[in-house]
């Protein structure tokens, strides 16, 4: 063989080598993206159960804010928060009565934020991170969403030592609404900030974006429709 022969083979080979690196590029960006999606379905089912399982138990009044024996929101004159929720379950049987907040805690743009569960005590432990989305709305027995700012405003109730004194119109809840939103935890899936990504990344093209995703609930928790 000439070394123009040669030549021509290397020059075929390395073309060869190139276009089969252009196609294992985007397949293995697809194959990321899908591992990525299934961990977001994931961690979106996470959350939701957790919030669910303690909400259908729970007892009036429900606060749309952080209550317990640390750091409680009324303690410093706030009474509501759309990204968080507090909760007593009602003494059905013989279960110990608890006290369940959730909140999300966010990071900053390249940190983690996290929808976090606090005990009513002592501890604060993470759910589920890479949550960029989470907000509360309060359902009457109409249907109708309660106004924030009536949930605020008194007349108080008196209440026990997790909930304290409480607005009235907390005992008019019935049902609540909740939103998760949950990004991809890796940067090279997100573009940039905006209605697909709450936290922009770094993503080549658009073909290796993975959008955040939400989900959107209604929960009744039984205890509330009880005389």
């Amino acid at each position: 063989m000439t070394i123009a022969e040669l030549l021509i083979a290397a020059v075929i080979a390395s073309g060869l080598i190139a276009t089969l690196f252009g196609i294992a590029d985007p397949l293995q960006g697809l194959f990321d993206a899908q591992l990525e999606l299934a961990e977001m379905h994931q961690r979106l089912r996470t959350g939701v159960h957790a919030i669910e399982r303690d909400l259908l138990a729970a007892g009036p009044p429900i606060m749309p804010y952080r209550a317990g024996a640390r750091r409680s929101d009324p303690s410093l004159g706030i009474y509501y928060r759309d990204d968080t929720i507090s909760m007593v379950s009602a003494p059905w049987g013989d279960r110990a009565i608890t006290s369940d907040t959730y909140y999300l805690r966010r990071g900053s743009v390249s940190g983690t934020s996290q929808l976090m569960h606090y005990d009513g005590a002592e501890t604060d432990a993470p759910v589920v991170d890479h949550v960029v989305g989470l907000a509360f709305e309060y359902v009457d027995e109409v249907g109708l969403s309660i106004d924030p700012a009536a949930l605020q405003d008194g007349p108080w109730l008196p209440g026990d030592v997790t909930s304290g004194a409480f607005d009235a119109d907390l005992l008019r809840i019935r049902h609540v609404r909740v939103t998760l939103r949950v990004q991809a935890s890796r940067e090279t899936l997100r573009g940039p900030a905006g209605t697909l990504f709450t936290h922009g990344g770094s993503a080549a093209s658009i073909g290796r974006y993975l959008p955040d995703r939400e989900v959107n609930i209604e929960i009744a928790p039984r205890n509330l429709d009880r005389d």
